[in-house]
């Protein structure tokens, strides 16, 4: 049985709800049995015992917000099913009626309609996954694995990181930009559309890595520091221009869901993020320099998030 994505009527007042919620009520229902007359004999007696051909176990409780009354649905109906030659085990709870052994069976029932819990775990898991869609296309692998040997291997220095990252972004911008074969890096950086901060800490780069090339160079304080917040700030621009198209910051809530609070759903969006890039990009202070600019441009931060 699907829930049902509707409202329920509340059979005394009429009013119409989203439940809030539904709460299981372990219950045990004992058959109305019906009997026939009681007949008595010298030596015994007969007397016809029919039983429901349904039985209930357990139960769904809502209550309407207006008036209170309760409303109950059953979660387990248990039908008569015969026992063909019935074990020991399978006598237990069984029963006889017209001269064969019969048993309930049970079987669960799901909520029969959606409420406020399952609205909401629905609208967030949509949300995650276009979000996940989206930022599956960027290939963390070959982007994050370089950084995170760089920062948790002595043996990869600078030097070796440098030159995988210019790398993997020559590869980039091959792949983005027309005819790049008859075009310059400047040239492929300067249409690649990025900001002006970062198209200049690109270039930076780039002078450097050709600097190195040319000459034996060991990198200073000062230029590691230049590398890595390039690739930091390259990151945000990979994933922006993923999740922008998505208007995060323009989720929707449907006026008959009006009770979802909006900042419960970003919260959920920023826990993902973390927990998604987090895990992808070991970035320095990855939560004040990367994570948080990041929710603010995408306008989902919400006041005292900390994960």
């Amino acid at each position: 049985m699907t829930q049902k994505r509707e409202k329920v009527k509340c059979p005394v007042c009429g009013s119409k709800f989203i439940p809030e919620s539904f709460h299981f009520e372990k219950t045990s229902f004992d058959q109305v049995e019906s009997k026939g007359e009681l007949v008595e004999f010298p030596k015994g007696s007969h007397q016809l015992e029919v039983k429901p051909f349904t039985s209930i176990r357990g139960s769904f409780v809502t209550y309407c917000p207006q008036c209170g009354y309760l409303i109950k649905f059953a979660s387990e109906i248990g039908r008569k099913e015969i026992v063909e030659e019935p074990s020991r085990i399978k006598k237990r709870g069984s029963f006889k009626e017209f001269g064969q052994s019969y048993k309930y069976k049970f079987n669960p029932r799901e909520k029969p309609y959606m409420d406020y819990s399952d609205y909401f775990i629905e609208k967030v898991d949509n949300i995650k996954k276009k979000i996940k869609n989206a930022l599956d296309e960027i290939n963390f692998a070959q982007w994050g694995s370089s950084y995170s040997k760089w920062k948790e291997d002595k043996s990869i220095d600078s030097f070796k990181f440098l030159i995988h990252f210019y790398s993997t972004l020559v590869d980039y911008l091959d792949s983005q930009i027309e005819n790049h074969s008859n075009k310059s890096m400047v040239q492929k950086i300067e249409e690649l559309n990025v900001s002006k901060s970062l198209e200049l800490l690109i270039k930076k780069v780039g002078e450097l890595r050709n600097k190195i090339a040319h000459e034996v160079y060991e990198l200073n304080e000062e230029e590691e520091d230049l590398v890595e917040r390039t690739f930091t700030q390259f990151m945000n621009y990979l994933v922006m221009k993923q999740l922008n198209p998505l208007n995060l910051d323009k989720i929707k809530i449907e006026p008959e869901y009006f009770f979802i609070d909006i900042n419960k759903i970003k919260y959920e969006i920023q826990e993902f993020l973390n927990l998604y890039l987090g895990n992808l990009l070991p970035l320095k202070e990855f939560y004040n320099n990367f994570l948080i600019p990041l929710l603010e441009e995408l306008g989902v931060r919400i006041p005292n998030y900390n994960p």
